[in-house]
């Protein structure tokens, strides 16, 4: 179950896609710990790590 806390329709911003890129890429990190450290749900990060990979 999702914690409450999450934001809920806020757009991922331009530093938070730089972010997810380098702690997704350098650190690999998983999207669950990317998550909690956006405060965002795990499937938004996964929705923007595959929408990276089309525009690449």
């Amino acid at each position: 179950m999702q914690d409450v806390s999450i934001t809920k329709g806020k757009e991922i911003t331009y530093a938070e896609r730089q972010m997810i890129e380098r702690w997704h890429n350098k650190n690999k990190l998983s999207n669950r710990q990317i998550a909690q450290r956006l405060n965002k749900a795990t499937q938004t990060i996964n929705n923007e790590l595959h929408k990276g990979e089309k525009c690449t």
